[in-house]
C-alpha cells in the first residue's frame, strides 16, 4: 500500500505511513506521481497556513547588493560633508590674511604719504633757510657795524648805552626787555595799536609785524632819563623803535614809536644798506 500523503510504499495490513506517520487508507496499488521532495509543499494546516510568496535567488543577490552599498553611500556623505566643513573653515583665515594685508598696505601707503610730506616739508624750511641765508638783512658784521655806531652816538649824546638780546634782558618799567616783549608776556604797542614783535636772527625768517635784530638801552647808566631802543624790519625796511619811561606805557603793555631822531634813523638805514 502506499501512502497517500507522501507515496513511500507500506506493507499492506500497515496503518500508518512508515515515512510520515500519517494514517494509511484504501487506495489504489499504484503509487501517485512522486514529486522531488524538495519542490514539496506540505503544510501543517494546509487551510489556515498563509500563501508565502516565492523568492528567487537573484532577487535576494540584488536586495544584498543594495544593501552593501547604503552604508557606503553614508559613509561618502560623511565624507563630503567634513570636506565642506574645512574648507569653509579654511577661507576664514585668508580672507582676514586679505584684510591684514590691505589694512597693512594702507597703512604702508599712508607712512610713505605722510614721510613724502614731511620731505617736502622739510626742503621747503631747508629752502627758505637757504633762502635767508643768501640774502640776509642782518649779519654778524652789521652787528659789528651796529655797535661801533651805537657807541659813538651815545658819546655825542652823552649817554652810555648797552646792547640786549632775546636772551640778556634788562630790568626797565618793571618788567624784562626785550624778553617780555618777545614771548607776549606784556604787549607791545606801536603809534597806540598793538603788533607783534620776534627776534630774527637775519632779518627776514621771523613771522611778526616788526623783526628785531637788535636792542639797546642806557637804563643801566644811571642817567636821568632811561631810553630803551629796538632796531627792527618792518615792511622790508629798517625802522628804529623808542620806549621812553611817562609815555604811555603801563603795567600790562609797552608803548614804543619810531625815533626822531635823525642821526640815529639814518645810522641804522645805512648799516642795513651795506
Amino acid at each position: 500500500m502506499f501512502c497517500q500523503y507522501c507515496g513511500t510504499k507500506n506493507e499492506a495490513d500497515s496503518r500508518f505511513c512508515i515515512n510520515c506517520g500519517k494514517p494509511l487508507e484504501d487506495a489504489t496499488e499504484q503509487p501517485a506521481t512522486q514529486q522531488p521532495k524538495e519542490d514539496m509543499v506540505t503544510p501543517s494546516n494546509p487551510a489556515s497556513a498563509p500563501h508565502e510568496p516565492v523568492v528567487s535567488r537573484q532577487a535576494v543577490k540584488q536586495q544584498s547588493k543594495s544593501k552593501k552599498w547604503v552604508p557606503i553611500l553614508i559613509g561618502g556623505l560623511v565624507v563630503l560633508a567634513i570636506a565642506v566643513g574645512a574648507g569653509f573653515y579654511l577661507q576664514k583665515p585668508a580672507a582676514n590674511t586679505k584684510t591684514a594685508t590691505s589694512a597693512s598696505s594702507k597703512q604702508q601707503s599712508t607712512q610713505a604719504s605722510d614721510s613724502e610730506s614731511e620731505s617736502i616739508s622739510d626742503s621747503e624750511v631747508s629752502s627758505s633757510s637757504s633762502e635767508s641765508v643768501a640774502n640776509p638783512l642782518w649779519t654778524e658784521s652789521k652787528k659789528d657795524s651796529l655797535q661801533s655806531f651805537m657807541a659813538d652816538w651815545g658819546t655825542e649824546m652823552d649817554q652810555d648805552y648797552q646792547e640786549y638780546s632775546d636772551h640778556h634782558n634788562v630790568s626797565l618799567y618793571g618788567v624784562d626787555l626785550p624778553g617780555d616783549l618777545l614771548s607776549g608776556a606784556i604787549q607791545t604797542e606801536v603809534g597806540g595799536s598793538p603788533v607783534t614783535v620776534k627776534w630774527s636772527e637775519d632779518g627776514v625768517s621771523a613771522k611778526a609785524d616788526y623783526k628785531v635784530v637788535a636792542a639797546y638801552s642806557d637804563a643801566n647808566s644811571g642817567g636821568e632819563e632811561d631810553h630803551f631802543y629796538l632796531f627792527t624790519i618792518h615792511d622790508g625796511r629798517p625802522v628804529v623803535l623808542i620806549a621812553q619811561e611817562g609815555q604811555g606805557s603801563t603795567s600790562s603793555s609797552i608803548a614804543f614809536k619810531e625815533t626822531e631822531n635823525t642821526t640815529l634813523r639814518n645810522g641804522f638805514s645805512d648799516i642795513i644798506g651795506n
